[in-house]
């Protein structure tokens, strides 16, 4: 058996030399830490879409359900952090709630995060959030098999996800809550410039 190098798993800052194989930045491309908050949605929301997209061309039902699951937690998750953290809102950073949707999206309504919405926008954000914490707990299920949400076991609760429809509600969303457009595609500092 021919077992990987372990020599170039990574590169330390500040090494300009050559990198083989290829390396991806780990910068997050922000002139502030503002900029890289964003940055961290954008890179969830892609990593969600080349899930989905794998998936459905995996043609196994099950190959990914709980990566994407975990991703459309985080994805949420860090949108509401960023919201919140823009409108002043202080919600859990530890404990148990530290994770929780359910209590971020609070603290957003609460903190006026939606009040440049529409009304139907308003209602869709805090009605996704609602049907998605069922799903993804506090983000545990997507991680672990064990996961549980109110005690059960996520697959004695659901059958199955649809992961399309999972990605284009999450990604809208998230744009929605960091007030720009749901498909994040702009560069961090245009999306964060507002």
């Amino acid at each position: 058996m021919i077992l990987p190098s372990l020599e170039n798993l990574a590169y330390p800052a500040g090494d300009d030399g050559e990198h083989p194989g290829g390396g991806h930045c780990a910068w997050l491309g922000g002139a502030t830490r503002e900029e890289d908050r964003v940055a961290i949605v954008d890179q969830y929301a892609t990593a969600l879409r080349v899930l989905v997209d794998a998936a459905e061309a995996s043609g196994d039902g099950w190959s990914l359900s709980r990566p994407i699951l975990f991703a459309v937690h985080q994805l949420c998750e860090d949108a509401l952090d960023v919201a919140n953290a823009r409108a002043g809102v202080t919600v859990p950073q530890s404990g148990k709630q530290r994770h929780s949707l359910a209590v971020k999206m609070a603290g957003a309504v609460a903190g006026g995060v939606y009040a440049g919405l529409s009304l139907e926008e308003r209602q869709w954000c805090e009605r996704f959030i609602a049907e998605i914490v069922p799903l993804t707990g506090n983000g545990f299920p997507g991680r672990y098999a064990d996961g549980a949400v109110s005690g059960r076991r996520l697959d004695d609760v659901w059958c199955c996800i649809n992961p399309a429809a999972l990605r284009d509600a999450a990604t809208m969303f998230a744009g929605l809550t960091i007030l720009r457009a749901a498909e994040l595609d702009e560069p961090a500092a245009e999306i964060s410039a507002s």
